[in-house]
C-alpha cells in the first residue's frame, strides 16, 4: 500500500449494549480482540444512538443527521418501501458518498437496511453484498445457505425446533456447520472485498447483524457462559411506577411469567455470540497486518443501538433507557489517535461520520447536526461538552399499522450534563439524574425543583429539531 489517505474499517454491530464487553468493565464477557482495538485507540464511555431503532440509528451515523432530516424514521421492509419515513431519502449524503467523491474504492458487506437492500447505492458501488432484508429481490446468504446444503437458522416465520423460543425476542440455540453463521459470513464477505484491494484507498462498511436475534453460537462458547453464572438486571422486576404507562404494554415488555432461569440461557448465548463477534474481527486484525495495511487503517468497531437485556423487565431497545441508546463505540488509527484514550464526553449518533471524515482528511461540505471531535481526541483531548439526542416514532409506527406523519414523530431524548430528559407526545414526560439515579428508576418529572431544569432541555429539544427542519417533529419546537 503507497498511498498516503487512511483506510478505513467501519464494524458496525446490531444491538450491542454499551457495557457487555471486556473493554467496557464487564466481568464476564470475553472480548479479547476488541479489547486490543481499545487499548490501542480512543473508546468513547458515553456513545448514545441517534434512534434506538436500527434503519434510523444506521443512517444517522452514516449521514450526521437525526432520523428526522434524513428521513428514515422505521425499520426498512420492502413491502413497506413507498410508507412514510420508511427509507433514507435519495438525497441524504452518506460517509460512503463522501469517501467515494474522494477517490476511495467503498464496498459494504452484511446488511444495507436503508431501502432497496439489492442496488448498490450511496458510494458503496465497488462491493454489494448485502442480505436479509432484500424482500422479493432474493438474499445472498441464504441463496448461500441454500447452496452449501445447510440449516437456515434465521427465517423468523420457519424457525427450526433446535431455536428455543422460551423468552421473547431472545430466539436462540447453537449451529451445527459453522456455514450456517451470519456474521462469519458477512466478515468472509468482507475479507472478499480486502482481497480485491490495491493501491487505490479503500472503505469497508462491515455490517454485521448480530448479536440481535435470532442468536446463534458456536456450540464450544456456551462453555464460557454457565447459566447459574448469569447474575440478573438490578432492575429485572421493575414495576415501572411513575413512568409512562406504555413502558408497561411495549411488546419488548417480558412477561411476569418468564422464567429466571430461561432468561439467563438467553443471556448465557447473547455473551456467546459477542464472544464470536470478537473472533471474527480477529480475523479482520489478521487479514490488516498480512496485508501490511494495519498502521494506516482507521478501524471502527460500535453498535447501532443497544440492548435492554432484561433492565426494567425489557428486551430489545426502543425505549430512552441507558441500555438501549448507549452504545460500545472505539476507534483505533496507530498514525493518528492516541492509544488507551477515554473519552468521557457523550458522543452523539450524529458525530461519527463528520468525525471519521476529518480524521480521513476530508471536509463536510454540506450542512449536517453532527460535528466531528477528531482534532480533540488526536490531541488526547476531551471534546468540549454538548447535549446529545435521541428519537423514536410510535411502536405501532414502526410495525407500519400507521401512515400518518403525525403518529410517526412520539418521543425525543436529550441528555445535556448530568441529566437525561424525554420529552413524549402523548403520555406522561421523564427525567433522569444519570450520576445519582444511574438505573434510571426515580422519574424526576413531577420534582418543581426541576421545572426550570425541563424546560431549557425542552429548549435545547426544539432547538435541535428545527437545525435541519423539524419534519414530523414540528409538535416538539416552541416558540421563541
Amino acid at each position: 500500500m503507497t498511498h498516503t489517505a487512511p483506510n478505513v474499517i467501519w464494524i458496525m454491530c446490531d444491538q450491542m449494549r454499551f457495557d457487555c464487553a471486556g473493554f467496557s468493565g464487564h466481568p464476564t464477557v470475553q472480548t479479547p480482540h476488541i479489547d486490543r482495538l481499545a487499548r490501542d485507540g480512543v473508546t468513547f464511555n458515553n456513545a448514545y444512538c441517534a434512534s434506538p431503532v436500527c434503519s434510523p440509528a444506521r443512517a444517522s451515523w452514516l449521514t450526521g443527521l437525526y432520523p428526522h432530516a434524513h428521513g428514515q424514521l422505521r425499520n426498512f421492509s420492502s413491502p413497506h418501501r413507498k410508507k412514510v419515513g420508511a427509507r433514507l431519502n435519495s438525497d441524504s449524503i452518506t460517509i460512503g458518498d463522501v469517501l467515494k467523491n474522494a477517490g476511495y474504492r467503498c464496498g459494504i458487506a452484511g446488511p444495507w437496511h436503508m431501502g432497496d437492500d439489492h442496488l448498490p447505492q450511496h458510494g458503496f458501488t465497488d462491493f454489494w453484498s448485502t442480505y436479509r432484508y432484500q424482500g422479493r429481490h432474493g438474499d445472498r446468504f441464504f441463496e448461500y445457505l441454500d447452496k452449501q446444503g445447510v440449516a437456515n437458522n434465521y427465517i423468523m416465520k420457519q424457525l427450526p425446533p433446535a431455536i428455543h423460543r422460551d423468552v421473547p425476542h431472545m430466539h436462540h440455540g447453537a449451529y451445527n456447520d459453522p456455514r450456517e453463521q451470519r456474521t462469519t459470513w458477512t466478515i468472509d464477505r468482507g475479507l472478499e472485498f480486502l482481497e480485491q484491494c490495491d493501491e487505490q484507498p479503500w472503505f469497508l462498511f462491515l455490517s454485521v447483524k448480530d448479536p440481535h436475534s435470532v442468536i446463534v453460537v458456536p456450540p464450544e462458547l456456551l462453555d464460557l457462559y454457565p447459566t447459574d453464572q448469569i447474575e440478573m438486571p438490578e432492575t429485572w422486576r421493575d414495576p415501572l411506577e411513575g413512568k409512562p404507562p406504555s413502558q408497561l404494554t411495549k411488546t419488548c415488555r417480558l412477561p411476569e411469567d418468564v422464567d429466571d432461569n430461561a432468561f439467563r440461557r438467553s443471556v448465557a448465548h447473547y455473551f456467546a455470540l459477542i464472544t464470536h463477534i470478537d473472533i471474527q474481527v480477529g480475523k479482520v486484525i489478521d487479514k490488516l497486518k498480512k496485508m501490511s495495511a494495519l498502521d494506516n487503517t482507521i478501524i471502527v468497531f460500535m453498535s447501532d443501538h443497544g440492548e435492554m437485556l432484561g433492565a426494567h423487565g425489557a428486551v430489545g431497545k426502543v425505549l430512552m433507557y441507558e441500555e438501549s441508546v448507549r452504545v460500545p463505540c472505539i476507534i483505533t488509527h496507530p498514525a493518528t489517535l492516541p492509544a488507551g484514550f477515554r473519552v468521557n464526553t457523550p458522543l452523539a449518533g450524529v458525530d461519527l461520520m463528520p468525525t471519521l471524515t476529518e480524521l480521513a482528511g476530508l471536509c463536510i461540505e454540506h450542512e449536517i447536526d453532527g460535528r466531528s471531535v477528531a482534532t480533540a481526541i488526536r490531541d488526547g483531548c476531551q471534546p468540549k461538552p454538548q447535549p446529545v439526542f435521541s428519537e423514536i416514532c410510535t411502536w405501532d409506527a414502526l410495525k407500519f399499522k400507521s401512515d400518518t406523519p403525525d403518529d410517526l414523530a412520539a418521543t425525543v431524548m436529550v441528555r445535556d450534563g448530568d441529566h437525561k430528559f424525554v420529552w413524549n407526545q402523548s403520555e406522561l414526560d421523564e427525567l433522569y439524574n444519570l450520576i445519582k439515579d444511574p438505573v434510571e428508576i426515580d422519574n424526576l418529572i413531577h420534582e418543581p425543583s426541576q421545572n426550570h431544569r425541563t424546560g431549557k432541555m425542552m429548549a435545547l429539544i426544539s432547538q435541535m429539531v428545527q437545525n435541519t427542519g423539524p419534519g414530523v417533529y414540528d409538535w416538539c419546537t416552541l416558540d421563541p
